[in-house]
């Protein structure tokens, strides 16, 4: 009689999942987020890292935050078309967060885009940008406009400049943007991200200083991808670029040192910590994850290109 309660019981749970299923109420979505680029600055003296680029997946849906050189390739590499690519959001206007943005754009038209706009977020200056770029590329445009019948591209993209505050809201995901410090960028021109979907929450710090509101912005982050700078590395990355005291100086002012990263997540309570946009990018994986667990005592991921982690 036990047995016969216990399976009618599952047979009417299964039943009302799947009449709520009927009735309108969306089934949950596998979330990835993938590190396309995890090295920060724009010089290349290697490519065992590629600067700032990661896409979040949820379902079938595409986010890509920043679009350092190389995002095109690394979105391919790890089977992602790039005609696919719903949103793309910009932390801030820095080469190394945007130098792959316009090739990036013609990429994905160039693959099949037709049958979706590309919405494009970021500080001001993103509308401007947008323009200026299918500028560089009219000619080919209006050439394959003419002889391949493709649509226009410009139609397909459409670039809004931010500020703070809820940006983005449909059934699937709330997107919403922090100001955040990053000089020489005046106040209002660099952001972080927090995405909350399917009662799930996940944040990306953009390029910042020492901020504690970013602490109350990640409030319960089930994963939060902080960019990292490694103080006592910074001299040796700034002596071998050539401008010494004065590069290593504003890099080390300009972001937040590992130490305080393991701060904010300590303060954020967040469940898991992904570092990404390190600087430099040459320090080892067990370096950055002692650095940060003296203030974190939670789980830490030193972020590596082409890596995907799945948020549970």
């Amino acid at each position: 009689m036990m047995k016969k309660s216990v399976a009618m019981l599952a047979v009417c749970m299964l039943a009302q999942s799947h009449l709520a299923i009927a009735a309108g109420t969306p089934a949950p979505q596998e979330i990835n987020i993938v590190l396309l680029g995890t090295k920060g600055g724009p010089s290349l003296l290697n490519t065992a890292r590629l600067p700032q680029a990661t896409a979040l997946t949820i379902g079938d849906k595409i986010w890509l935050i920043d679009a350092g050189y190389g995002a095109s390739l690394q979105l391919v590499k790890n089977g992602i078309p790039l005609r696919n690519i719903n949103t793309i959001l910009l932390t801030h206007l820095h080469s190394d967060h945007i130098l792959d943005y316009p090739s990036l754009l013609m990429n994905a038209w160039a693959s099949g885009l037709k049958d979706h706009t590309i919405q494009v977020y970021g500080p001001p200056g993103t509308q401007a940008m947008t323009k200026a770029s299918w500028k560089v590329f009219d000619r080919d445009i209006t050439l394959r406009m003419e002889e391949e019948g493709k649509p226009d591209p410009r139609n397909l993209v459409k670039a809004t400049d931010i500020g703070q505050g809820v940006i983005y809201k449909d059934e699937l995901v709330t997107i919403s943007a922090l100001k955040v410090p990053h000089s020489p960028f005046p106040d209002g021109e660099a952001f972080a991200y927090r995405f909350d979907t399917q009662g799930k929450r996940i944040v990306f710090s953009g390029d910042t200083s020492w901020f504690p509101p970013l602490a109350t912005f990640a409030q319960g982050a089930d994963i939060l991808v902080h960019e990292a700078v490694h103080v006592p590395s910074v001299a040796k990355l700034a002596n071998s670029i050539g401008n010494g005291k004065t590069l290593a100086e504003a890099i080390a002012s300009h972001h937040t040192t590992i130490e305080d990263v393991g701060k904010i997540a300590r303060e954020a309570h967040v469940k898991k910590l992904v570092l990404s946009h390190l600087v430099p990018a040459t320090v080892a994986d067990d370096v950055w994850q002692q650095e940060a667990m003296k203030n974190y005592p939670g789980p830490v991921i030193v972020g590596h290109d082409n890596m995907t982690i799945s948020v549970p």
